[in-house]
């Protein structure tokens, strides 16, 4: 990512990734892909990043997230609005360009975490700790049962955006999902 994109996120404001053909549309549609900083959500695992942060004289682990959300514009919209119907602004260069500019209105990327897949997209996978892949799962308060974390997002007007997280670590557990890194049924721990 260029410096531009980065300083441009770090503003809290919704900026535009990148844009390209939906291959998969009839309808000559432009998928466009958002991003926008935010502070996580205070939970005791992230209480606990930043105690241990403070005793290690590290920086503390998730106090800030880039969500990103996916809208569609007609390719003739994309072309108007971002000159063209593939590009970026998140490559040296690249001119940054910001939600609240194409649409009129402060934007925000709402997040909303349940246990439930979203019914339109056979491709998503439960919400993972990005540095060891492991899926994070919580306590369902609906069924008491232990489920998988999903997350969903969506672009929409900042006054109505409304966060939605699941605190994983209050009783949950999580699993580790496949890795090349260690076998089943092996140890984990520090002298793995």
């Amino acid at each position: 990512m260029s410096q531009s994109y980065e300083n441009a996120l770090t503003t809290g404001k919704v900026v535009v990734r990148r844009w390209w053909a939906n291959t998969r549309s009839t309808k000559n549609q432009v998928s466009v892909q958002f991003q926008q900083e935010i502070e996580s959500p205070k939970t005791s695992s992230s209480m606990d990043s930043a105690m241990i942060a403070l005793e290690q004289g590290t920086d503390a682990l998730g106090g800030t997230q880039r969500p990103t959300a996916i809208r569609s514009l007609s390719a003739e919209q994309a072309i108007k609005l971002l000159g063209a119907i593939e590009g970026s602004s998140n490559q040296e260069g690249d001119a940054i360009v910001y939600a609240d500019d194409l649409y009129g209105f402060v934007t925000g990327i709402e997040v909303k975490e349940n246990f439930e897949k979203n019914p339109y997209s056979a491709a998503q996978e439960p919400k993972s700790n990005p540095s060891t892949g492991e899926i994070v799962t919580a306590i369902n308060p609906a069924n008491g049962a232990l489920m998988p974390v999903y997350r969903h997002t969506k672009l929409t007007a900042a006054e109505q955006c409304a966060h939605n997280f699941v605190d994983a670590s209050a009783e949950a557990k999580v699993i580790a999902a496949p890795s090349n890194f260690v076998s089943a049924g092996e140890p984990v721990g520090l002298n793995s």
